[in-house]
């Protein structure tokens, strides 16, 4: 248990650098007007989490690159690679409302608390 803990850690700091430089990178290289590097993080966290995900159900990577890659890198890559994956699972087992009402609650309610949290921030400085 303390080993997925320390996994966890470890993927998470390093996908936590991944996330940094993939941002400076992408502002280096493209405007910084639009999300491009939040948008280009997603899909290639989401990509990988599928990935290793497969690879994981066919037991092709020990069991415990669970916590540091799907928990630890990509968690902290980024979430969105999450809800992707189990958005992905849901559609899998036919569960079309469920994933539909998931992905709508998802991101309305993410960005409802995001301004919540702004609005009020903004209110106490």
């Amino acid at each position: 248990m303390i080993w997925q803990f320390f996994l966890v850690g470890v993927g998470g700091a390093i996908g936590a650098c991944a996330r940094f430089g993939s941002g400076m990178l992408t502002r280096y290289y493209f405007s910084d007007s639009w999300p491009l590097a939040t948008l280009l993080v997603n899909v290639l966290g989401s990509l990988g989490i599928g990935v290793v995900f497969v690879l994981l159900e066919r037991q092709l990577l020990h069991g415990d690159l669970r916590a540091l890659l799907v928990v630890g890198f990509f968690g902290a890559y980024t979430t969105f690679s999450a809800v992707s994956l189990e958005l992905f699972q849901m559609l899998e087992r036919g569960e079309l409302s469920q994933s539909l009402i998931y992905a709508g609650l998802t991101v309305s309610s993410c960005v409802m608390g995001a301004a919540l949290g702004i609005i009020a921030a903004r209110a106490l400085t």
